[in-house]
C-alpha cells in the first residue's frame, strides 16, 4: 500500500506544495501510517527512515476537522496523527526582525499573523508548549531545544512573556514566580 501511494505521488515530487486543499478525491480507507508525538513517521510499526519520503508525504497531508489524510488527485487515505504532524527543529532571526522557523519536513515560515504562534497545554509534558500554524490548517509543535532558544528572545511586559517577530507579537503566557 505504501509503495502504491509513493508511486502515485512520484509526479508531485517536483512541486513544493501541491494544491491539496483543492483536491477532494474518493476516500480509499485507512493505512497504518502514524505520526507520533515526536514528529516521527511510522508505517505498520516500522520507522520511515527516508527523509525524502517523509517530506513527500508531508506535502500531500491534509487536515479535515480532527482527521488527517494523505491525498492525491485520485485517492485519499486516512492516517493517524498523535499530536500534530509537523515539528519545528530550528529557527533564525532574519535581518528584518522576523523569526523564521523550519520543520523536520523542510517547511519554512516566518512567525507572523499568517503563521501565528500559540501556546497549548500539552498533557504529556504537563506544561504549555508553543505551536505554529505552518500551512492549510497544519500545525507544528516547537521542539524542546528550539523552545528554550526562543525563550532567550522573550520580552517581559506587564508580567507576561512576549516573542516579537517583525510586526507580530506572540504571547508566551504569564510569568510565574
Amino acid at each position: 500500500m505504501l509503495s502504491q501511494l509513493q508511486g502515485s505521488l512520484g509526479k508531485l515530487a517536483q512541486q513544493d506544495y501541491p494544491p491539496v486543499e483543492k483536491w477532494n478525491p474518493p476516500f480509499c480507507g485507512e493505512i497504518p501510517l502514524t505520526i507520533d508525538a515526536a514528529g516521527q513517521w511510522w508505517y505498520d510499526g516500522s520507522l520511515i527512515k527516508r527523509p525524502a519520503l517523509v517530506r513527500l508525504f508531508s506535502r500531500v497531508l491534509k487536515r479535515e476537522g480532527d482527521q488527517y489524510f494523505l491525498v492525491t488527485p485520485v485517492e485519499k487515505v486516512q492516517i493517524n496523527v498523535v499530536d500534530v504532524p509537523l515539528l519545528v527543529v530550528s529557527w533564525e532571526r532574519q535581518g528584518n526582525g522576523c523569526i523564521s522557523v523550519n520543520t523536520s519536513c523542510d517547511d519554512h515560515v516566518d512567525i507572523s499573523i499568517e503563521h501565528p504562534l500559540e501556546m497549548r497545554f500539552n498533557e504529556t509534558a504537563q506544561c504549555a508548549i508553543p505551536y505554529i500554524l505552518m500551512r492549510n490548517n497544519l500545525w507544528a509543535k516547537v521542539q524542546q531545544n528550539v523552545y528554550y532558544q526562543l525563550a532567550t528572545e522573550l520580552d517581559i511586559k506587564a508580567d507576561r512573556a512576549w516573542l516579537q517577530s517583525g510586526d507580530y507579537c506572540a504571547d508566551f503566557g504569564p510569568i510565574v514566580e
